[in-house]
């Protein structure tokens, strides 16, 4: 056992089950609570290779997330995911820091037959509260959207709602329908649909769109993959700019910042706020915005329902978190976790 600092965001549920066209508040059957016990029992006995539940759509962002762990503790859930990362020829990619722009160099290094490349994600869901919370170690990504459309693909295409019929003969499976129990009827006027959103105090953000005309200097706070050619040669560009040296071995993921005086309306940090919103993943991905006559930035961030915990936890190996130890030590803090959300 060892104390670990872990990083806990709040998300509400919005819509979980099968919903009709339109609807967005209330499911014509399907739960969270029904999702996660199905869930548990459909992995039980398969390998990690098979829980996949949907193809990433060509250009997406989204790589293959796969379900190695899913562990009930009275009401709450503990969801571990494995996030498989790009290889080529079962090889993963390292772009060298040191190297120049333009003639790049890159280490390609073995995977085991077999292995799948990638890291691990944990969400604890507490169905009561309509919320899960996802929980980050040592890497910067929460994982979070993957893990959404992961339980909607589910859903869809492996609940015990689904009903196949025979398929065309250009189809290997087809859908027939949708329905509550094996004796109720088939209906195909309802659609799966797992939807979530960070959980935020909405008091922060009012004040800045009330005091958008005050805003004097924005400050962005990003991520950049220094494995992604495009995002490397800006890092390294904006070190030969400030004529800084860097190390000559890089991590995969560094944090950039950076400042730019603006002044700005209600719907341009409306913008800004819906869209950091919809697509923030990482800690450190923030907006600040200082105001006239203050010093200190306002940042989005700290809207959110979100903290540090001190777990003391076991690792089944340097990458992944034994569950059953992690969910002791967030039943001893239960109810000091779940105040992020009063």
């Amino acid at each position: 056992m060892a104390l670990e600092q872990a990083q806990i965001t709040f998300y509400k549920i919005n819509q979980t089950g099968f919903y009709k066209r339109g609807e967005t508040e209330h499911p014509e059957f399907g739960s969270s609570a029904t999702l996660l016990q199905e869930l548990s029992g459909w992995s039980q006995g398969k390998s990690l290779a098979v829980t996949k539940t949907f193809e990433p759509a060509e250009g997406s962002d989204f790589l293959p997330v796969y379900l190695m762990d899913i562990t009930a503790d009275r009401q709450d859930w503990l969801v571990t995911m494995w996030n498989q990362t790009p290889a080529t020829q079962g090889k993963v990619a390292a772009a060298m820091g040191n190297s120049a722009v333009g003639n790049a160099q890159v280490v390609m290094n073995d995977i085991p037959e077999g292995g799948i490349p990638g890291f691990a994600t944990y969400f604890w869901f507490v169905p009561e509260e309509g919320a899960f919370a996802s929980i980050r170690f040592q890497h910067l990504i929460t994982g979070q959207k993957p893990m959404q459309e992961y339980m909607e693909a589910y859903l869809g295409h492996y609940s015990t709602s689904v009903v196949f019929t025979d398929p065309d003969a250009d189809a290997d499976l087809q859908i027939l329908g949708y329905r509550r129990g094996v004796n109720d009827p088939v209906r195909n006027d309802v659609y799966p649909r797992f939807r979530t959103q960070i959980l935020k105090k909405a008091g922060e953000h009012n004040l800045l769109l009330d005091s958008a005309h005050l805003i004097r200097k924005v400050i962005r706070k990003t991520s950049l993959q220094l494995n992604r050619p495009e995002e490397l040669a800006f890092w390294q560009k904006a070190y030969r700019m400030a004529t800084l040296r860097y190390a000559q071995n890089l991590p995969d993921e560094v944090n950039f910042k950076y400042e730019v005086k603006a002044r700005m309306d209600r719907d341009e940090v409306q913008d800004i706020i819906e869209a950091w919103t919809e697509d923030h993943e990482t800690e450190w991905d923030d907006y600040g915005f200082v105001l006239s006559g203050q010093s200190s930035p306002h940042w989005l961030s700290h809207a959110i329902a979100r903290s540090s915990f001190s777990f003391d936890i076991e690792r089944t190996n340097l990458e992944v978190v034994n569950p059953e130890s992690l969910l002791r030590a967030l039943r001893a803090q239960r109810v000091d976790i779940l105040n992020l959300m009063r």
